[in-house]
């Protein structure tokens, strides 16, 4: 009850619109890019945020092998890690031979990175996804498809853009 006994004030907020629930929800934290974070199992790789290492090439963080660089740097250590897959698929080598070298160098460290960052620092266009395009034109890596040429590459892209019915017919030569 008031002072004079009657019943209490209370104010009520009005009726928000929708476009100031748009405003306080921009407001309000931003949304995170996963929306189940944590360990997670995909295809037979853990993806861990906390205790994975991040590989260079693809920049996920699995707990799968990952070699390290042994190059020392000008400011400590090379830091950077590849994973099994990366390495083999876009530079034609073993990992676990890798990780036995007492100074094996990564890719970084050699100049001969191709990875989106490294391939953009020295003024030269990403690959994208060149592993299975290396592949099919017989190529043991995407390292080795790019000592070929840009002309190579192309024609390997074009390959590997064209529908699956395309590339089930054979040509015959009359």
């Amino acid at each position: 009850k008031g002072a004079g006994g009657g019943p209490k004030s209370v104010a009520v907020p009005a009726a928000q619109t929708e476009a100031e629930v748009e405003k306080e929800a921009k407001k309000a934290a931003p949304r995170k890019r996963n929306p189940c974070p944590g360990i997670r199992a995909v295809g037979g790789r853990i993806y861990d945020p906390e205790n994975g290492k991040t590989c260079h090439q693809c920049r996920q963080k699995t707990t799968d092998f990952a070699v390290a660089c042994k190059q020392p740097g000008e400011k400590g250590p090379c830091s950077t890690h590849f994973c099994h897959t990366c390495l083999f698929n876009r530079y034609g080598e073993n990992a676990k031979q890798a990780a036995r070298k007492a100074r094996w160098a990564c890719p970084k460290c050699r100049g001969i990175c191709n990875c989106s960052f490294c391939r953009k620092k020295r003024g030269e266009t990403p690959t994208g996804i060149l592993a299975h395009a290396a592949k099919a034109t017989g190529h043991s890596s995407v390292h080795e498809l790019l000592k070929q040429g840009s002309d190579m590459v192309a024609a390997a892209q074009t390959l590997t853009s064209l529908p699956a019915k395309i590339k089930k017919v054979h040509f015959f030569a009359w």
